[in-house]
């Protein structure tokens, strides 16, 4: 299979798409002749399903020649994004998730988890620049593969994030939005909206901090291979899914609380725009990803506890 087609292009989204309703609606109707799923469920249970078919097969690696393997340790870091992803959100499922996610609800949101990580994360991730197939698998370039790998992970954060806690349609204040779906009282759709909307937020974060910076990042990434603009993007990207999984994980107790949440990522942000380096010179760009981190951890320590002293906050 050609480089070309395994691009990120509309048409192979719409025929995911296509794809994606057409067993989602086979799935409906057999879930619910078979009192499974509500139709809704079972619509997403199938198309989950479907796009996490299609995230295999596009990151396989059956169709390369071996002189692409070797050494490619591009492969390694896009691979590392998925494989943490997956465990953190395996974690999260089975140790902090609502206790009412036993048996086939489970397998509905373990797929959910893998789907979101494949096209959120992986597919995504291509749309700043480098490509999973041309960049990280066929040119060796670790820079690229670095990015995709940080992306990634940042996704599969979030919709960790997403599943921690319990999840009652009722005790959210906007939950009337989604009164109409046949399985409101389950409250089975807390999860992908908190999802979309976090990880809304961090790919605007993410362009937002591309514009800010001075050099672009495509041809110093794709192009230079320049690892350590990478990693500098990899580790901002990090940091802002942290601080919004930490925005989106707990039982939620109102806007403001939520809203508190994701002021953190504020910090981040200040913090790039103070060491963002006024030339494209690696050395400047050494350490800078981990001053992200740290940023991100002390605000989601140190901010809901100022939360709470203002009265902005009752976590």
């Amino acid at each position: 299979m050609s480089s070309s087609s395994k691009t990120l292009h509309l048409p192979e989204i719409a025929g995911l798409a296509m794809g994606a309703i057409f067993v989602g609606f086979f799935t409906a109707v057999i879930f619910y002749e078979a009192d499974v799923f509500w139709p809704d469920t079972g619509l997403v249970f199938g198309a989950a399903l479907v796009v996490c078919l299609w995230g295999l097969w596009r990151s396989q690696v059956t169709s390369l020649h071996v002189i692409y393997l070797h050494n490619n340790a591009a492969i390694g870091m896009a691979r590392l994004g998925v494989i943490g992803s997956v465990l953190w959100c395996g974690y999260v499922l089975l140790f902090h998730a609502d206790p009412t996610i036993t048996g086939i609800w489970t397998v509905l949101y373990a797929a959910m988890a893998f789907a979101a990580i494949k096209l959120f994360g992986q597919y995504a991730a291509e749309s700043f620049g480098p490509r999973l197939r041309v960049d990280a698998y066929e040119r060796k370039n670790l820079a690229a593969g670095t990015w995709l790998g940080a992306f990634t992970f940042s996704t599969g954060l979030i919709f960790g994030g997403a599943m921690w806690g319990s999840m009652e349609g009722e005790a959210l204040e906007y939950g009337w939005l989604f009164s109409f779906l046949p399985g409101y009282e389950d409250g089975w759709w807390i999860t992908p909206w908190f999802f979309i909307m976090g990880w809304l937020i961090l790919y605007l974060t993410m362009r937002f901090w591309f514009r800010r910076e001075r050099t672009d990042f495509r041809t110093r990434v794709v192009r230079e291979r320049n690892l350590e603009d990478a990693r500098a993007a990899s580790y901002f990207c990090i940091a802002c899914a942290i601080t919004i999984a930490y925005a989106v994980q707990g039982d939620y107790v109102g806007f403001r609380d939520s809203l508190v949440g994701f002021s953190v990522i504020a910090l981040p942000i200040l913090a790039h725009e103070l060491l963002r380096p006024g030339s494209p010179d690696a050395h400047r760009r050494k350490g800078e990803g981990w001053i992200y981190i740290v940023m991100a951890i002390v605000g989601i320590i140190t901010i809901p506890w100022l939360g709470r002293l203002v009265g902005l906050t009752n976590l």
